[in-house]
């Protein structure tokens, strides 16, 4: 955690406040967790937002702004003793209250945290690395229950006035294959998206180049297949290695792989063109050539430098990502309670 109103380097995921908290608790620090329990209207986060906040650290956020300020005060507040060590519900419409435009109004839980906590949250690190949909529950109404893991039922309806933080890293995974300069300017930029990075490359002094984050891993490239084999359905890929042969076996192996939400390769409009022949040559379907996005970054703003085809290929792999993920998705009505969506 770094100093309260710096800049974390990486955007941490849903789950990391738990890995976090424990670093804090086992080295005797105390820690509030902040989350965004209930939204109405315009808000600069939707609910689950969480803030973990220290004494002197904060890791997360709640969309920064006066919200921000306010919550994080309160958060101080207990940490310092002058507010009541137990769970506690800030409620604001943020206009009159904060003089933000946002017009919305929100609700924030602060949870007290210190090494009493550890065996719950001990139990919330073992359900994050699961298979089973779970979360945390936190009764709103009674601030001395202490927090709970549960398994999510099927058609859950309604259980009281709960927040159930997810215990789910639902970030996409993109597998990036290459860490030349444009592959050290997608991994900068991702590690401030929601998603998840793996870097691949066989050379060493290339992947000792990519900036590191809590959302980027870096592997070596030994088997190409193996690597292409183990890519879970739903991911995007990325092809930008030094070798235009290395390119075009990473582009036929990931063709085959019908899971694959994305698949773009860099390269020039004459690459592009010559790979597309060769695939039809080898055998690959012509329908199949419609999933390799070549050139990467088209739609993006014009350029040769490494950060803006980096810019532009991320825009399009994340709306690739998005689409497929609100076909079967509505937003909440402002009049619903908000909390009760994720139920």
């Amino acid at each position: 955690m770094t100093p309260a109103g710096t800049i974390v380097a990486g955007a941490p995921g849903p789950v990391d406040w738990i890995a976090a908290a424990q670093g804090l608790l086992k080295e005797h620090q105390r820690a509030v967790l902040t989350m965004l329990t209930e939204e109405r209207g315009s808000t600069p986060r939707g609910t689950g937002a969480w803030m973990l906040v220290s004494s002197t650290a904060s890791l997360g956020t709640l969309g920064g702004g006066e919200l921000e300020r306010m919550v994080t005060e309160a958060a101080q507040a207990m940490l310092s003793d002058h507010g009541d060590w137990q769970r506690s519900t800030l409620r604001c419409v943020l206009g009159p209250d904060l003089n933000q435009c946002c017009g919305g109004a929100v609700a924030v839980t602060l949870e007290p945290l210190d090494r009493t906590t550890l065996t719950w949250l001990s139990r919330a690190a073992e359900a994050a690395c699961g298979d089973t949909a779970t979360a945390v529950l936190f009764d709103i109404t009674e601030p001395g229950r202490r927090p709970e893991v549960i398994r999510l039922p099927d058609n859950l309806v309604s259980i009281g006035e709960v927040h159930l933080q997810p215990l789910v890293d639902d970030r996409r995974q993109v597998f990036l294959f290459g860490a030349g300069h444009v592959g050290r300017s997608v991994a900068t930029i991702a590690g401030q998206l929601p998603l998840r990075l793996t870097v691949l490359d066989s050379r060493q002094p290339m992947r000792s180049l990519i900036p590191r984050s809590d959302n980027v891993t870096v592997i070596d490239l030994a088997d190409p297949q193996a690597e292409i084999c183990g890519i879970a359905a739903g991911s995007a890929a990325l092809v930008m290695t030094h070798s235009h042969e290395l390119d075009y076996s990473l582009c036929r192996a990931l063709l085959a792989n019908n899971g694959l939400i994305f698949i773009g390769l860099i390269g020039s409009r004459s690459k592009a063109k010559r790979f597309r022949r060769r695939l039809v040559d080898d055998g690959v379907p012509a329908s199949a050539l419609t999933r390799l996005i070549s050139p990467i970054g088209q739609s993006g703003p014009d350029g040769k430098e490494p950060g803006v085809i980096a810019l532009a290929a991320l825009t399009e792999v994340l709306s690739a990502l998005k689409g497929s993920r609100t076909q079967d998705q509505t937003e909440p009505d402002d009049q619903d309670n908000p909390h009760l969506q994720h139920l």
